[in-house]
């Protein structure tokens, strides 16, 4: 029986997965399905369900915990839960660009005669 929350829909992207507790903990991985809530990955690390970790995908960060890690042939199957996910950059360099979008342009005043 299923039991996904969402949908998923196969890819192949490369990741770069860091345990946020141990950052000398990297790994290079692929990621072969990706839903609204999480990712599988197949990475050569065991990570511990609960672990939490930082998965780099291109300009994007995904920030999350393992759910499942299983071994399988010569890697890990590894699920990961995703709670927070930024964009190509982060959050506060976006929300700076939309507050300068929004204010008015200051112009030094120039007198007029």
């Amino acid at each position: 029986m299923e039991r996904r929350l969402d949908e998923r829909y196969h890819t192949d992207l490369d990741v770069i997965v860091t345990d946020i507790d141990a950052p000398d903990r990297v790994t290079t991985g692929r990621i072969f399905d990706i839903s609204q809530s999480g990712i599988r990955a197949d990475l050569p690390l065991r990570y511990a369900p609960g672990t939490s970790i930082r998965a780099q995908v291109g300009p994007n960060t995904l920030f999350g915990h393992v759910v499942y890690c299983d071994d399988y042939e010569n890697f890990f199957r590894t699920g990961i839960e995703v709670a927070h996910v930024l964009v190509g950059e982060s959050d506060l360099s976006k929300l700076v660009r939309a507050v300068q979008a929004a204010s008015p342009v200051k112009t030094d005043r120039v007198k007029t005669k």
